[in-house]
């Protein structure tokens, strides 16, 4: 058999797998822009209990919660695939701002910025965590479905995102993304990592050239860009608008609280922005402890004030 057949047939048959959810047994399935202090600490639990099954978590923490500073700004959205009240699968999406960035600036800052000086709008997307026992339920292509639309209808154009060298195949084949940095080593995540990117300009159009074709089984270009077909989408209303404000008050108190280490890196003018966004809900502890400055560098920022 020629081998181009044989593989085009092989991600076909994976490909009319991918919108397969099989949801019937997930009670109330839903999919949600996080809001309250009990959601987010369910996402940023699963986050932390994933990625420290796959090794990514470099420091344990008490509470088993993983989380960044990028996670308290206005417009960055946690969405979450919920099971009635427990979250099952979770991914993050982070606007770019000119005070923070985004968090891929840490290794593939000179990449962002040839978009940036194009005066392109991008969105950082990671944090993606799904429930090791629902991991085949292919739940996380509704996370993707919700994303790509909220992109789309906020204006956002360029999709980018971080990802293991042994995953770009799939973003590359299944999610139409392309390379853009080299193959790096990402401290924070303790693997490598390669730079990806959905041109949102022309996404829906190469979606529509490519899965409206006999040679898949499934059109993944509807299942993507069309809402409100299937049992989850019903439950998708968060994008009919762009958030303005993501977490209140008490919430981003206890967050802070809990992990005081995010505000590690941050130089003055951004301390100065979150105490003034959530009304000095910081409380800065004087005797904060940071990593050495090169250790932060790392990470994608300087040693601010303790």
């Amino acid at each position: 058999m020629d081998r181009s057949i044989e593989r085009r047939r092989t991600i076909r048959i994976r490909r009319s797998a991918l919108t397969s959810a099989k949801l019937d047994d997930i009670d109330r399935p839903a999919i949600k822009i996080a809001e309250t202090k009990e959601e987010f600490f369910k996402a940023f639990r699963l986050v932390y209990e994933e990625y420290s099954d796959q090794g990514y978590i470099t420091k344990s923490h008490p509470l088993a919660i993983q989380y960044n500073i990028h996670n308290f700004l206005p417009k960055t959205c946690v969405f979450v695939f919920q099971s009635y009240h427990d979250v099952i699968s979770t991914i993050s999406y982070i606007p770019d701002t000119p005070l923070f960035g985004l968090p891929l600036d840490s290794l593939y800052r000179e990449e962002a910025n040839r978009l940036r000086k194009q005066g392109r709008r991008l969105v950082e997307i990671g944090s993606l965590a799904t429930e090791r026992s629902l991991r085949g339920r292919n739940v996380v292509m509704y996370l993707y479905k919700a994303i790509i639309n909220y992109g789309l209808m906020t204006g956002a154009n360029d999709l980018c995102l971080t990802v293991n060298p042994k995953h770009v195949r799939f973003y590359a084949d299944i999610m139409l993304c392309e390379q853009i940095g080299e193959e790096k080593y990402y401290p924070w995540v303790g693997a490598p990592a390669v730079l990806m990117r959905a041109n949102f300009d022309t996404y829906a159009q190469n979606m529509l050239e490519t899965y409206n074709t006999d040679d898949f089984e499934t059109d993944l270009a509807t299942f993507f860009l069309k809402m409100r077909g299937s049992k989850v989408d019903k439950d998708i209303d968060v994008l009919r608008y762009e958030r303005e404000e993501f977490m209140d008050y008490d919430a981003a108190r206890y967050f802070f609280q809990q992990r005081p280490e995010v505000l590690c890196g941050l130089t003055d003018e951004q301390i100065d922005y979150l105490e003034w966004f959530y009304h000095k809900a910081l409380n800065v502890p004087s005797s904060l402890v940071c990593p050495l400055e090169s250790d932060v560098a790392s990470e994608g920022g300087r040693v601010g004030r303790a």
